[in-house]
């Protein structure tokens, strides 16, 4: 029998790895192939965070009302 915790533990961590890989392999093509500076993408990908904290905060403040 698998234990739920550690199972659960494992597809987090896969998906934390993946979305690791997936985020280096993207900025690596903007970076060479698109000819983006290294200091555009860290501060566009600051705002799109700072956006997407935002929304899941007005989500989640909707949601409960």
């Amino acid at each position: 029998m698998i234990d739920p915790r550690n199972f659960r533990l494992k597809v987090f961590l896969a998906i934390a790895v993946g979305a690791l890989l997936t985020a280096a392999a993207l900025r690596h093509i903007l970076h060479v192939y698109g000819g983006i500076s290294r200091e555009e993408i860290r501060w566009d990908a600051l705002g799109f965070a700072a956006i997407g904290i935002l929304a899941i905060l007005l989500f989640r403040t909707a949601s409960k009302q």
